[in-house]
């Protein structure tokens, strides 16, 4: 599935709530095996498992191919040893299939490459290849390849807005997505000053924004990824808002005494 989340919006802040992960090597020109298992670091937001791994080069452009059989391959590629640290581009489906693939430049020095699976839970074997040149011109789409835009030139495609228009529940059904959308921009900028117990109590307790959500688009016809986009889509409406303050806490606040 694409992994077009508010992730993908802020920089993939969220991604970096997971703990620094033990890193492996990996050299231009290698293609390196691993598995993903329960055992290995874990991103909190999501529960999703991840292997860091880490090359060192010189200045100029490289590219990665992340593939499995097994799960829906997310990739995410930044500058330094750590893997929660900050991405420069990362990538969910790459053309029609799930693999991940990446291009980018580099100033030389350590990068990180963190081969991670979309969906918490999922577990299995993959490919990662490293191997010098790219256009990191091709990630411009949002990070996530040509042809996977929800909408031409990059714009968001708001068009389910006017489906909901006069239909019974559409009303809800937009607060519900609302109520998601500012719970997950809410919980990107408190995250970093929680510790892990009020971060799991947090997701947990945003949880039921989404579940509201998913319950009122199935009653209009809208699937689980559907609603997923729509909150994505209003999520990335809001922090594009000029007026906006970033600052969602009082909104969220709102959405609480509508549980």
């Amino acid at each position: 599935m694409r992994r077009l989340t508010l992730f993908a919006a802020v920089g993939l802040t969220a991604l970096a709530a997971a703990g620094a992960a033990s890193a492996q090597s990996i050299s231009v020109g290698q293609t390196v095996r691993g598995t993903i298992a329960t055992s290995d670091p874990k991103v909190e937001v999501d529960g999703s498992h991840y292997d860091c791994w880490v090359f060192t080069a010189p200045a100029g452009t490289y590219t990665v191919d992340y593939r499995s059989d097994d799960f829906d391959a997310f990739l995410a590629v930044g500058k330094g040893r750590d893997c929660s640290g900050s991405t420069t581009v990362a990538n969910d489906d790459w053309g029609d299939g799930l693999d991940s693939h990446a291009e980018f430049a580099t100033d030389g020095g350590a990068w990180f490459i963190k081969a991670n699976t979309l969906e918490g839970g999922e577990t299995g074997a993959y490919t990662l290849s490293l191997v010098s040149g790219g256009d990191p011109r091709v990630m411009e789409n949002d990070g996530f390849g040509p042809d996977d835009s929800e909408a031409s030139d990059g714009e968001i495609d708001l068009a389910w807005l006017e489906a909901l228009d006069g239909r019974e529940g559409g009303e809800e059904h937009l607060m519900n997505v609302l109520c998601a959308a500012v719970d997950t921009l809410d919980l990107i900028v408190t995250m970093e000053s929680m510790t892990e117990e009020q971060l799991e109590a947090r997701v947990a307790e945003g949880s039921q924004f989404t579940d509201r959500a998913y319950a009122t688009g199935g009653s209009l016809g809208f699937s689980r990824d559907d609603v997923e986009t729509q909150v994505a889509e209003l999520g990335v409406t809001l922090l594009m808002d000029p007026e906006s303050s970033g600052d969602f806490s009082e909104a969220r606040q709102e959405c609480m005494g509508m549980l």
